[in-house]
């Protein structure tokens, strides 16, 4: 790959489908590649669904794999200034644990979050996981054992981080008419009605500090289960310092 400017460990993400394609034969085939770091498989799954909406196929395969190093993914070295990756890490130190560490703490100054509403996210995926013989881990953990386990990022504990693994998945997605000539029925056939990387409510109502100069609705801590008390200020907007350079 010369004259590259960024490679970052071979992701597949970075090549295109149309490269898998040809190599599997899959010649005249519409593929395309999708590559959002953890939301690889809500954007994809998204680009399927909006294809077979707009009329464009009946019937899409949606296949995801990855392959991750044991542990810790290290910060990518290099020299790459203009890398937004690059300049969070190197430069204000802001990993990946610490980048969501970052956004952690400001839920619990907004919304009043605490330990224990992180920690039920490690107990609600372990109860799922004891019960699916195919999980990769069937322990089931408590909130206790979540907030004793050692700080990463704080707030953010060990068992709040996601494991590295290896692993793939396929999804068949199709249009109700494709289903219901090819099956048949469509008892038990879950259906797609809409795919968000955010929720939807929180992002629609929270405002952003910075951005709406407004205080916090109150159903903004309703929605996300804060029934804290908390007094709420206005923030006072920086005064005019001449233009900027």
């Amino acid at each position: 790959m010369a004259g590259a400017d960024t490679i970052r460990n071979g992701y597949p993400g970075f090549v295109a489908g149309a490269t898998f394609a040809q190599k599997l034969g899959w010649n005249g085939v519409p593929v395309s590649s999708s590559y959002a770091a953890c939301a690889s498989g809500s954007q994809a799954l998204q680009s399927a669904r909006a294809q077979i909406l707009a009329g464009f196929c009946d019937v899409a395969l949606v296949i995801g794999a990855d392959t991750t190093p044991k542990g810790f993914f290290a910060p990518v070295g290099g020299e790459r200034k203009n890398d937004p990756d690059w300049q969070r890490f190197h430069l204000i130190g802001a990993t990946n644990p610490v980048y969501f560490a970052l956004l952690a703490r400001r839920r619990m100054d907004l919304y009043g979050a605490t330990l224990e509403d992180f920690a039920q996210v490690k107990v609600k995926n372990s109860r799922h996981g004891l019960h699916n013989p195919n999980a990769r881990f069937r322990k089931e953990t408590s909130v206790d054992d979540v907030l004793a386990s050692p700080v990463v990022a704080d707030p953010l504990r060990l068992l709040d981080i996601c494991a590295t693994s290896d692993g793939a998945a396929a999804l068949i997605v199709a249009s109700a008419k494709f289903a219901r000539e090819h099956l048949g029925s469509l008892d038990g056939v879950p259906s797609v009605r809409a795919v968000s990387t955010v929720t939807p409510a929180i992002r629609s109502t929270c405002p952003n500090y910075r951005i709406s100069q407004r205080i916090p609705p109150r159903r903004c801590r309703r929605r996300t289960g804060c029934s804290k008390t908390r007094s709420w200020t206005r923030p006072t907007p920086r005064p005019a310092s001449g233009p900027r350079t």
